[in-house]
């Protein structure tokens, strides 16, 4: 346990708690946690989760920027569904994705766990993606990432980030509860 992995941790931790809470200031307390991480997993060759968190800064910013617009007389934007199309079309990619992502990693780095490392972090990425869209599905993406984080950072030795995903999960269970009760919406089946 790092001074770099306790900051990754309690950061990443208040954002995911504001995220379900609905609150803006997620993003940029989020942007914290995500730097420390990216230093974390550099050190441990977690080179997708490493590239992962560049990317997570520029969407934390697009999150960031798009919670706070207003439509109207609306207190914040609204949370919304994806339609099935657009579930199979995530579902293709995140497949796709990690398949070009892990075949790289094999190829041009020294990485640990490649295959693991790149699904997780594509899944990781969309669901992010989906959160500052606020698309509800998210917290689905949310909850498989982290069952397979919890694992990869177990056998990693990092058993402070296996702890925090293991919070994460729970955290992320307890959103697509939250967030379906006050979304207001009917699921759009077709």
């Amino acid at each position: 346990m790092s001074l770099t992995e306790i900051t990754a941790v309690v950061f990443s931790l208040s954002c995911v708690w504001l995220a379900v809470k609905k609150h803006v200031l997620n993003w940029p307390i989020g942007i914290v946690g995500v730097c420390a991480y990216m230093i974390l997993f550099y050190r441990e060759k977690l080179y997708a989760d490493m590239f992962l968190q560049l990317v997570f800064i520029v969407q934390g910013i697009y999150g960031w920027m798009n919670w706070l617009k207003r439509k109207g007389n609306e207190e914040e934007i609204k949370v919304i569904y994806l339609v099935n199309k657009q579930r199979v079309l995530y579902g293709i990619l995140i497949i796709f994705i990690s398949a070009i992502w892990s075949y790289a990693l094999m190829t041009y780095t020294n990485a640990s766990m490649p295959y693991v490392d790149a699904f997780a972090a594509t899944i990781s990425l969309a669901a992010n993606w989906l959160m500052a869209k606020k698309n509800i599905e998210n917290w689905v993406l949310w909850i498989f990432a982290d069952l397979i984080y919890i694992p990869l950072f177990l056998y990693k030795d990092l058993y402070l980030s296996s702890g925090i995903y293991l919070i994460f999960l729970i955290l992320s269970i307890k959103g697509l509860i939250d967030w379906s009760r006050q979304s207001n919406l009917k699921k759009v089946l077709y």
